[in-house]
């Protein structure tokens, strides 16, 4: 297996780093090595702060769409059924769990940054969800399960699948606010404490609409996913075509 997800740690801090170049999109061995190191890392006896970041000059552009076999439906609630594993992994993690954002955080990628427990985007970095005109589902977030991190509102902007400036998405809550990976560093050491804590699991949904979805992905009529017009897009936008 590639190492895909590099584990990097200090005195205050591990470091995730995806580095699948050159857009750094998810893919099978992304998510299980992000599921692996989060495993490890919640076992020690120390918990410490981590830090997500990506190599690279984009923070992930999603799922990667070379990957034909998302349209059978066995293999996608295995991809969902790991993303939501990490969803949970983060979720029950008792330190901060914090993503810095470069370059364009797209589809899977800004999943990573929502459930993440605080994000930092670079100035100029780009956000969206543009995956949902392409009919390619979440893999990390059941559909339901944004209102959790997200208002009404601002779902809406993000279901419209467009991409939106750094600043706007601070706006409608996709990313905390803009900064350096020291700031995100600087974060992550401040927010770990007992208050912090108390309240982080509050920002989750309950299991029964990770297996509510489970159970629609099954039998979801994933011939619609258009993953070449997806991967197109992702070119153009990202200068990549």
């Amino acid at each position: 297996m590639n190492q895909k997800v590099i584990h990097e740690e200090t005195d205050k801090l591990h470091f995730l780093t995806v580095r699948n170049l050159p857009e750094n999109s998810m893919d099978m061995e992304v998510l299980q090595q992000l599921f692996m190191n989060l495993s490890s890392i919640s076992s020690e006896e120390k918990l410490k702060p981590v830090v997500i970041k990506s190599a690279g000059k984009n923070f992930s552009t999603g799922y990667d769409c070379s990957c034909h076999l998302i349209k059978d439906n066995d293999f996608l609630l295995s991809v969902i059924t790991l993303g939501s594993g990490i969803l949970q992994l983060i979720r029950n993690y008792e330190a901060p769990v914090v993503s810095f954002c470069n370059g364009y955080t797209l589809g899977a990628g800004l999943e990573l940054a929502l459930i993440s427990d605080y994000s930092v985007g670079e100035k100029g970095s780009s956000y969206g969800f543009p995956d949902i005109n392409f009919e390619f589902p979440s893999i990390m977030v059941p559909p339901e399960g944004f209102r959790n991190f997200l208002s009404g509102s601002s779902l809406k902007e993000l279901s419209s699948g467009k991409i939106f400036s750094c600043n706007e998405a601070i706006d409608y809550g996709f990313i905390s606010r803009q900064g350096t990976l020291k700031d995100a560093e600087d974060m992550a050491i401040s927010l770990n404490n007992s208050f912090f804590r108390r309240i982080k699991s509050s920002r989750f949904m309950p299991n029964e609409v990770i297996k509510s979805y489970a159970h629609y992905i099954e039998t979801a009529n994933t011939k619609l996913i258009r993953l070449k017009d997806l991967e197109s897009f992702r070119k153009k936008l990202t200068g990549a075509a």
